[in-house]
């Protein structure tokens, strides 16, 4: 199958082998490498960073006791998911 490279470097690849490997524009990442005279497109999976502080007050709200949160031991808590499990 050809490609045509344009003016700004963009490639556009073929439907069938975007089909065939499952991308989806917008939301997936290509490695792109060299290797003797080969151009190689690999997908990825990125993972999105976030900054420290970000970081730092989602684990603060995530281990801070809200109203309404459930507050058990470690022997309570086994107790309910086993009469949770019975129930199934």
């Amino acid at each position: 199958m050809l490609a045509k490279l344009t003016r700004g470097n963009q490639l556009t690849i073929p439907k069938a082998i975007v089909e065939r490997i499952h991308l989806q524009a917008g939301r997936d990442y290509l490695d792109v490498s060299y290797l003797n005279g080969v151009i190689i497109l690999k997908p990825v999976d990125v993972e999105e960073r976030i900054a420290p502080e970000s970081y730092d007050a989602l684990l603060n709200e995530a281990f801070t006791v809200q109203p309404g949160d459930i507050v058990a031991d470690e022997r309570a808590a086994a107790s309910v998911l086993k009469k949770r499990a019975k129930r199934r």
